[in-house]
């Protein structure tokens, strides 16, 4: 390796599509609930299931639901 050698770039980390499907089905489940009471109990649960599948999904499965989220408008 030379001084102004460049390293490659690493791999991107795969996605697995139906986690992020799921994850963005839930988590507009969740806006949905809060957009209608955000202190009923479906709200709670909506929040729960999304934050459950949301901490078992990768980092990149997580990146990823987040910005189609966020492009979506939740």
């Amino acid at each position: 390796m030379g001084l102004f050698s460049k390293k490659p770039a690493p791999a991107p980390a795969p996605i697995n599509r139906d986690a992020v499907r799921t994850l963005l089905t839930l988590g507009m489940a969740e806006t949905d609930a809060a957009d209608r009471n955000i202190d009923s109990p479906s709200f709670r649960a909506a929040k729960a299931k999304f934050e459950r599948a949301f901490r078992s999904a990768t980092p990149a499965d997580q990146a990823a639901a987040y910005d189609a989220l966020r492009r979506h408008g939740y």
